[in-house]
């Protein structure tokens, strides 16, 4: 990928056994910081046309730089006017130590405080101070110089910090410089190299024989020639065909290297700036996120609930909406829990990183931390039991205990999660490494702070497994009690209405370690209900007042039983007002219970005889018919006393039972029809 590695600027080499490193320079416009790194690494980072024209930074510019102690360094050159701080925020993203530049001959300028701001926001490490164009001034403006820096340093993380300073056309300072930078980077942590791989775009471009070249900082894990990845966040897929690493070739790349990654299946028109490279299935694209946002003491106005802001995260920008979770309204120098929704899906994790800037005019009033990259849509609601959760798993999430994020991604309302993308989310949001984040998993499922389902892919935190058996049981109950004389409910209907529409797969899963625990059974009656385990269909004492009354009319109809519809009307008329809600379906649900204990034979749709009643029917055609006997529906009816209505329905139903045998327009005794000596059928 020839003529690509101005944008490579590598970190130190792989066989060092150090984490990579990114420097990075800020300050106002025109303070020297090009001029700076040229002098410091022989590279010129102005790249565009337009840039050499202006001789003023447009977009970023990077280099390399060897230090003292022998390890190199990416540096990442931002511009400095005002209204190029959108490209200044993309790169300051992959720093990890930043050279703030203050010219000598003019002191603390307005782009200097917004760049001050926005380093301490986005959590920088450390940084030195560069005080550039000492040759333009006396040693007591130098003084005064690093006063008034010192001044605007307080509070902040550069407050300590070393100030240098240089002058880029004399050399004066560039080694102390050069070594302070050294020094104050064996304090710095550096770019975690486990874990998934991500890569946030800062540029992409087509390279003449070789095609679509994206170039960034790797802020995770490695890639490799011919690995397979995703584009964020279209999720597009990919595979690296070739490296570059500060122009030499490479077979793979580290976290904390500035990175040229030559994609297969890919056209220039399908990346931008903003986009992310990622290991498959780490990180996923989302259109909202809560966080903790730190708004500025310098604004004049409040932040509103659901005010318009520009976002920037990692090297992309979208316009949103910032939903406040606790509260109205949010002061200046206040620090809260919002949820961003923006109007473009964006790729992020937890624990990133992110700048709010006003939407007219642009400026920069805060930022703060991604804590759930991934949350349910936010109507805030002020107070109750369900806001207060909410703010209370925030703050949880926000101090960063790995046991305790773990388990509350495990705690996904009502559904398990796999093992193996749980593995995944660990290590991306907690900077483990497959093996750490098995152990982690060990010992939570060891101590009973997690529990497996079913074969043990799929994981909950305990406290959403007492969620599950709570809803489960809770709904069960609510049900035998409102049908206490069905069996139990349909386990689609537990699925649906207890546990929120929950995927077939999980829910069997789930429905078999309820079972182990005899937190549930089957049904009485067998098949798809679901029951207590200690539940027994059984009429309420009103219930079995009125099926005394049902089962007396039907007796005494005997042959010729009322339409339940009449009977339904008839008995309604002697019950309380307060007890006739839900009538019908309750006086249907009465017949069924009484029709599965044997009490009522249902012959036909609507009509209900009693079991006695058919019995003795039953008994009739046994005294009457012998094993060569003929009869006719007009035997039967007159057999009987009943009307043709009830006498062919009856007769089917006999049939059915094969009681008795149809044979053209007459019937014999059917094989169940047997005499014995108690006088009953044999069925």
């Amino acid at each position: 990928m020839a003529g690509t590695a101005r944008d490579d600027a590598p970190g130190a080499g792989v066989a060092s056994g150090r984490r990579h490193v990114v420097l990075g320079t800020a300050g106002h416009v025109d303070h020297g910081k090009t001029t700076l790194v040229k002098a410091l690494t022989g590279i010129d980072t102005d790249r565009l046309p337009e840039e050499k024209l202006r001789e003023m930074t447009i977009d970023l510019g990077f280099a390399r730089v060897d230090l003292p102690s022998g390890r190199r360094a990416s540096i990442i050159d931002v511009p400095g006017h005002e209204r190029f701080v959108g490209n200044m925020l993309a790169g300051a993203t992959g720093m990890d130590l930043v050279m703030m530049v203050v010219a000598a001959d003019e002191g603390v300028m307005p782009q200097t405080v917004e760049h001050l701001d926005i380093l301490d926001l986005l959590d920088i490490a450390a940084g030195v101070v560069v005080l550039t164009k000492a040759d333009l001034v006396d040693d007591e403006m130098l003084e005064i110089v690093e006063e008034e820096v010192r001044a605007n340093l307080a509070g902040t993380f550069l407050e300590a910090a070393p100030v240098v300073p240089v002058s880029a056309r004399t050399g004066r300072g560039l080694p102390a410089l050069l070594a302070e930078c050294d020094r104050t980077l064996d304090q710095v942590e550096g770019k975690f190299p486990g874990g998934p791989a991500r890569l946030a775009v800062d540029r992409a471009f087509t390279a003449a024989g070789f095609g679509t070249v994206i170039t960034g900082t790797l802020l995770s894990g490695r890639i490799a020639v011919d690995q397979r990845l995703e584009l964020l966040p279209e999720s597009r897929p990919v595979r690296v065909r070739a490296l570059e690493v500060h122009g030499e070739p490479r077979k793979e790349a580290w976290a904390g290297e500035r990175v040229a990654v030559n994609l297969a299946g890919l056209a220039r028109a399908d990346v931008a700036r903003g986009d992310v490279l990622a290991t498959p299935g780490a990180f996923g694209a989302t259109s909202r996120f809560d966080g903790e946002l730190r708004y500025l003491a310098r604004n004049e106005r409040p932040l509103k609930h659901r005010q318009r802001v520009h976002l920037h995260t990692g090297t992309s920008e979208v316009v949103g909406r910032t939903i406040l979770l606790d509260g109205t309204q949010m002061l200046p120098g206040a620090v809260g829990l919002i949820q961003f929704q923006a109007e473009r899906e964006i790729a992020l994790g937890p624990r990133d990183r992110f700048i709010i800037r006003s939407y007219s005019p642009v400026e920069t009033i805060g930022g703060g931390l991604v804590i759930d990259a991934r949350p349910p849509l936010r109507r805030r609601r002020p107070g109750g039991r369900a806001a207060a959760a909410m703010v209370e798993r925030l703050r949880t999430l926000r101090r960063g205990d790995p046991e305790e994020i773990t388990l509350r991604l495990m705690h996904q309302g009502v559904a398990p999660v796999a093992r193996g993308e749980l593995s995944r989310r660990m290590q991306a949001d907690l900077s483990l490494s497959e093996v750490e984040a098995a152990e982690l998993l060990g010992r939570l499922m060891e101590r009973g702070a997690a529990v497996a389902i079913g074969d043990g892919n799929l994981l909950m935190a305990r406290e959403a497994w007492a969620e599950v058996v709570e809803r489960v049981t809770s709904y069960l109950g609510g049900y035998h009690a409102r049908w206490p004389l069905r069996s139990g409910a349909s386990r689609d209907e537990v699925r649906l209405e207890a546990l929120q529409s929950l995927a077939p797969r999980e829910f069997a899963a789930l429905l078999a370690r309820l079972e182990v625990e005899k937190h549930t059974a089957v049904g009485p009656a067998g098949g798809e209900r679901l029951a207590l385990p200690d539940f027994v269909p059984e009429p309420t004492p009103e219930q079995a007042g009125l099926l005394r009354q049902v089962l007396a009319a039907l007796e005494d109809a005997g042959a010729a039983p009322p339409a339940p519809s009449e009977l339904s009307v008839r008995l309604r008329s002697g019950v309380a007002p307060s007890q006739r809600r839900g009538w019908d379906e309750q006086f249907g649900e009465l017949l069924r219970y009484m029709v599965a204990g044997g009490l009522l034979v249902m012959v036909a749709e609507e009509m209900y005889f009693a079991g006695q009643a058919v019995q003795g029917m039953v008994d009739e055609l046994r005294r009457r018919l012998g094993p060569d006997d003929a009869f006719t529906v007009s035997d039967f009816r007159q057999w009987i006393g009943t009307s043709r209505k009830y006498a062919v329905p009856l007769l089917e139903h006999f049939d059915e039972l094969a009681i008795t045998r149809r044979r053209g327009d007459v019937r014999i005794a059917g094989p169940t029809l047997a005499r014995t000596e108690e006088g009953t059928t044999k069925t």
